[in-house]
């Protein structure tokens, strides 16, 4: 993000925090798809991921006054409270995972060569692959590749040993490059036909 833009977000959180409206649906505007992404792929319902940034958007106006005029950048913090309100969200309904059954060892070859060709389809394929992950094998990969968290953070917030995350990022890796494997054989086999 430029300079121009964070400056003009804190100049937005400037002027929620007196009071003005227009601040906070400007804001809205700006980081609701992002946010809900962010929810998404920690809770894994679309519904639960939307329910989840409308509250935090709430909640900011409610506190408004009490908001920090030294958050640096706005839209890291926006993004950290998306993520830890997702987690608050697991945890408070028990939807952490504690354990997980067994990664799927194959996908199903059903799946149509030419669409993965595609980008957009194969990004889709990727993160239906992310997504059929054991929950906390998922939840963990998630953090740490999309949210960027260390090893470190996540154990701390999913109150788990930083061993047993590497275990679960092993876990990921293993599933994701054989899928990745199929994927590009059935890549390699359609250019071959073509």
């Amino acid at each position: 993000m430029s300079k121009l833009q964070t400056e003009i977000n804190q100049q937005l959180f400037t002027r929620l925090r007196e009071g003005e409206a227009s601040a906070l649906d400007e804001l809205f505007r700006r980081y609701y798809t992002d946010l809900c992404r962010v929810a998404l792929r920690i809770v894994n319902n679309e519904q639960e991921a939307e329910d989840i940034i409308q509250e935090l958007f709430v909640s900011i106006w409610e506190k408004r006054e009490s908001q920090r005029d030294d958050l640096g950048s706005p839209e890291a913090y926006l993004r950290r409270a998306a993520r830890n309100r997702s987690l608050n969200y697991l945890r408070d309904r028990k939807r952490i995972p504690v354990d997980d059954v067994e990664v799927p060892i194959t996908i199903a070859a059903a799946e149509h060569a030419d669409d993965a060709l595609e980008q957009g389809e194969l990004r889709d394929k990727i993160h239906g692959a992310i997504d059929a992950l054991p929950e906390r094998c998922r939840l963990v990969f998630v953090m740490s590749k999309i949210e960027d968290m260390s090893h470190k953070e996540i154990a701390g917030a999913l109150d788990i040993s930083p061993k047993t995350v590497e275990n679960q990022m092993t876990r990921a890796y293993r599933y994701l490059r054989q899928w990745l494997g199929v994927v590009m054989l059935i890549i390699a086999n359609v250019s071959l036909v073509i």
